[in-house]
């Protein structure tokens, strides 16, 4: 273990963040994971109570641990998350971050965003592309991530910031599609799809976190996005679940009007080519293994 490579985690119980745990055993970080969990896994790193809205504790942990990196996934992304205030609480704790990680000798900070922050368009999204967040959890990301970029220019931290494409993984919240479409099929109940022609770019939470850690332990700065760089449609994303679960006769698909965006695609060169991170997982390989925790 390099002892020069210390990062505070936040969100590591999430779907994202407990899949970025591994990756970054595997680069050399000595983990700090801050959980307000009261049972942790024992995954051999240090599990740290802390809630980060709690400033004087948070404060005194930077001071105790000060830690080289830091990684921040915490975020709420259930229930009324794209409407709720709790989203200006979360934008204060991410500055509260950077603010005591900074005044401890911290010198790399990764945080995650959403490809929500985007004007979307019908090619790839690209970082240099407009923004226009339309939810309140949108702004408040990229508000965070305009401050992020002015603090940590001024504190003299490198920082970057991961804009996170549609997600799927593990454990998900059985409100979410892919969730939703298991569960459903495993109960034998129909599911409609109401927008079947829509394409998004589905990226597995395992790629996600690895390309996380990657970013982390680069150089590079600024917006890189989290993605795979291909489309695919509802309709086909919802089909290859039921076709291995042998049930394709349960998918009822319509093409209903919509305001959301016909093709959400992002470009990923800049993951790939500057941070060196390439797609592990193709979509059949990653749906099989989400499988797998349902059976027993």
């Amino acid at each position: 273990m390099d002892l020069s490579k210390k990062v505070i985690i936040t969100g590591s119980s999430g779907l994202i963040g407990k899949e970025a745990i591994e990756p970054l055993k595997n680069a050399g970080f000595d983990i700090y994971a801050l959980t307000i969990d009261k049972n942790n896994p024992d995954l051999g790193i240090n599990w740290i109570s802390c809630d980060i809205f709690d400033t004087a504790n948070l404060k005194s942990i930077f001071e105790q641990i000060k830690s080289s990196h830091l990684l921040n996934f915490a975020w709420a992304t259930t229930g009324d998350y794209l409407s709720s205030n709790i989203n200006f609480d979360f934008l204060k704790a991410g500055l509260d971050l950077l603010k005591y990680f900074a005044e401890n000798s911290g010198k790399r900070a990764i945080f995650a965003g959403t490809c929500f922050e985007y004007k979307f368009k019908d090619s790839p999204l690209k970082e240099t592309d407009e923004t226009n967040p339309q939810t309140v959890y949108a702004e408040c990301k990229n508000h965070l991530r305009a401050l992020s970029e002015l603090y940590c220019k001024q504190a003299g931290v490198s920082f970057g910031w991961g804009r996170i494409f549609y997600v799927y993984g593990h454990g998900e919240n059985e409100k979410r599609l892919t969730a939703h479409i298991i569960k459903s099929i495993k109960e034998n109940k129909e599911i409609t799809i109401t927008t079947g022609s829509l394409i998004k770019d589905y990226i597995y939470s395992k790629d996600i976190a690895g390309g996380f850690v990657k970013f982390l332990d680069s150089n590079v700065e600024g917006i890189v996005n989290m993605c795979t760089g291909k489309g695919i449609t509802l309709t086909d994303y919802t089909m290859t679940i039921a076709n291995k679960l042998g049930r394709p006769d349960l998918i009822k698909i319509l093409n209903e009007p919509t305001t959301q965006p016909p093709i959400i695609i992002g470009d990923n060169t800049r993951l790939a080519n500057e941070v060196g991170y390439h797609i592990q997982y193709s979509l059949n390989q990653a749906i099989d293994n989400i499988l797998k925790d349902y059976t027993s």
